[in-house]
C-alpha cells in the first residue's frame, strides 16, 4: 500500500535480543542526516518485531533465503522489488540506498 501511495518504506525486521540490529539503529537512525532525508522524503518506518520469531516474519525472510536478522529492506514506488540492506548498516550505505 505503501508503494501504491508513492511512499518509500523502509523495513526494518529486527529482535529484541540482537545486538548487531540495536548497533545499526544507533549508527542509522542516530544520524541527524538520515532523519533529515526521511524526514523531508517522507519515508515510512516499519517494524518487523521478530523476537519471538513470529512466523509471518520467517517467511518472510525465507522468501528472500534469509534465516536470520537483521534483515533491512526498502520499498521504492518506482522500483518493481525492495532494496536489500545488508547486515551491516551506516548511514551512507542508507542514505545512497534511499537515493
Amino acid at each position: 500500500k505503501t508503494q501504491a501511495d508513492g511512499k518509500t518504506a523502509y523495513v526494518d525486521s529486527t529482535p529484541r535480543w540482537c545486538f548487531t540490529c540495536q548497533t545499526n539503529k544507533a549508527a542509522v537512525f542516530g544520524s541527524s542526516e538520515v532523519k533529515k532525508w526521511i524526514h523531508d522524503n517522507d519515508v515510512v518506518l516499519l517494524k518487523a518485531d521478530w523476537t519471538n520469531q513470529d512466523p509471518q516474519i520467517t517467511a518472510e525472510l525465507a522468501k528472500y533465503n534469509r534465516s536470520a536478522v537483521p534483515f533491512n529492506l526498502i520499498y521504492k514506488p518506482s522500483a518493481p522489488g525492495p532494496v536489500i540492506l545488508p547486515e551491516l548498516l551506516t548511514p551512507g550505505i542508507v542514505l545512497d540506498a534511499l537515493k
